[in-house]
């Protein structure tokens, strides 16, 4: 296992999330932004993969989906949808930088 699949990994179990590429953005972020990943840095991860994701209604639009638009543009609400994800990715980058609270 390398240490990007450990990342991924850890991703996965702290988000629950089902999309593998949803993963793999969160586990960059975890990676590239650590402990300083933002919502903002968290909904462009989301949106990149919405953005190229098959549309599936009813659940999926794809790259139709209503909140693919630049962060600032998301009312607070949906802003902070993504709050347990910046936590989560918060977390994942604290145990593999061993700063485990």
């Amino acid at each position: 296992m390398t240490y990007i699949d450990n990342v991924v990994q850890l991703v996965e179990q702290k988000t629950n999330l089902k999309s593998k590429n949803t993963i793999r953005y969160y586990a960059l972020l975890t990676l590239v932004k650590g402990e300083n990943v933002t919502l903002k840095d968290v909904h462009d991860g989301w949106a990149m993969n919405m953005n190229f994701k098959e549309a599936n209604p009813p659940y999926c639009y794809g790259h139709e989906h209503k909140s693919i638009v630049p962060f600032n543009e998301l009312n607070k609400e949906t802003q902070d949808k993504d709050i347990k994800y910046v936590e989560a990715i918060k977390e994942v980058a604290r145990t593999i930088n061993g700063n485990k609270k």
